[in-house]
């Protein structure tokens, strides 16, 4: 009898995907006590140059579970006319404006003031893992010169953390552009050439006027624009990015990994940066409270969301049906909805990273895309109580107009991606997947000071 040697199947590669959470300006105090209780399991985190001597806490109980810690020094906010005065006012290097937005000249690596110095000392302070280099809105009408300053700012940056003591730390790369001008060829080429040589790790995309509302043909477009730009050989993270679209950039090898925040920082648009400010309207208290709805990928006020649950076969829709989130269904979400919107994202992103990257594309459609798309066309069909809804005050037909829209928009979208995944007969391009850096020989017991 012959000996048979077996030999072993082929497995599929699985290329890892990033998930960076942005901490924001705002209710962080909610994620550390989510993070106490077991339901942040964020390994890489971005946090706020303006904010961060508020987190430390925070920041320090994520380094000590090994997160990944980057830093966003705010410049891009602070150069802005429009967003200097926000919470970016904070940071520690905004006071070299003098009241105003930082010029161009504040980026001057000869200037006595050293806005690198600064940085690089702060990075190394709070014992960060990388620092977003310097970057600004390349569409600033007001200055068309910005890309060249950014790229000067990289190199400044990277001697500064150098000179001071920081050379572990590593730096990631921000272009921040319209993402009309992604689609642009010669665009696209400038910014190749531009940033060929430069030292850091990831590219940072935040293309404003795009974010998880974006429509089928404008998504079709940013992924065959980030495809555009894989010649960079470095990984790609799209920031201010998440939802549906932005896991179909991630599934079909665009980009490397999504930044955004809990329930918010989805979204970006600087096109009126460079507008003074609007003053507050002090008329409403707050907005109101919109909670997630994973089954359709869009959310909803929590009247709006009783009112679609009392519906005829509507909470089968609306309500949370895991368990493990909300044990108690649609009562749990509404009680504790900043927990059901962290759950939910890092469960949707740990299933796409769980599947070999070439399988990805075929896995998201039949999957996630169909079963938003089957929701979608039954939430249209709903049947509102119109005695009910106005107790709520509720526009009824607002309400369905809406959900009849997104309906069509989510078909829309699965059509545009199943031809987009049927012209890619070889999987199209991908690409470069994100290293892991070191966290732990930083981590160390003492946590931040």
């Amino acid at each position: 009898m012959e000996n048979v040697i077996p030999f072993p199947y082929a497995v599929a590669p699985v290329q890892p995907v990033g998930h960076f959470i942005r901490l924001g300006e705002s209710g962080y105090n909610k994620l550390a006590n989510l993070h106490a209780a077991g339901r942040f399991p964020a390994t890489r985190v971005v946090v706020d140059a303006s904010r961060l001597k508020h987190q430390k806490e925070l920041v320090s109980a994520l380094r000590a579970k090994g997160a990944e810690v980057v830093l966003d020094t705010k410049v891009a906010e602070l150069s802005a006319l429009e967003k200097f005065e926000g919470y970016a006012r904070h940071a520690p290097w905004a006071g070299l404006g003098h009241g105003g937005p930082l010029t161009p000249a504040h980026f001057d690596p000869k200037r006595a003031e050293d806005i690198f110095g600064q940085i690089a000392r702060f990075a190394i302070e709070y014992k960060v893992h990388a620092v977003l280099a310097p970057g600004h809105f390349l569409a600033d009408p007001t200055f068309g010169g910005w890309f060249d300053i950014d790229r000067a700012s990289c190199l400044a940056l990277r001697r500064a953390l150098d000179r001071e003591g920081g050379r572990e730390i590593a730096i990631d790369y921000q272009l921040i552009v319209p993402h009309t001008a992604l689609n642009d060829d010669a665009a696209r080429s400038d910014f190749l050439g531009g940033l060929q040589d430069l030292p850091y790790d990831n590219l940072w995309v935040r293309a404003s006027g795009f974010g998880n509302d974006a429509g089928p043909l404008t998504t079709k477009r940013f992924i065959t624009a980030m495809a555009g730009l894989h010649n960079l050989g470095k990984p790609i993270i799209a920031d201010y990015l998440g939802g549906l679209v932005g896991h179909a950039a991630l599934a079909f090898g665009a980009i490397s990994g999504l930044s955004h925040g809990i329930g918010e920082k989805e979204r970006f648009d600087a096109h009126s940066w460079h507008k003074p400010a609007k003053k507050a309207d002090n008329s409403n208290f707050g907005r109101a409270t919109r909670i997630f709805m994973a089954g359709l990928d869009r959310s909803a006020t929590i009247p709006e969301l009783e009112l679609m649950a009392d519906a005829r076969g509507g909470r089968r829709i609306v309500t949370c049906c895991d368990r493990a989130c909300c044990p108690h269904g649609l009562k749990d979400t509404i009680a504790d909805p900043r927990q059901h919107a962290a759950y939910q994202s890092f469960t949707m992103m740990a299933e796409l990273a769980a599947v070999p990257d070439l399988n990805r594309e075929q896995h998201f459609l039949s999957g996630r895309m169909a079963d938003v798309d089957r929701q979608a066309r039954q939430a249209k069909e709903l049947k509102f109580d119109v005695t009910e809804a106005a107790g709520r005050k509720i526009d009824v037909a607002q309400l369905t107009k809406r959900l009849v829209d997104h309906s069509k928009q989510v078909e829309k979208m699965r059509l545009s991606l199943e031809d987009l995944h049927e012209s890619r007969a070889d999987g199209g391009a991908r690409v470069r997947s994100l290293a892991a850096r070191a966290t732990d020989q930083r981590a160390g017991k003492a946590g931040l000071k």
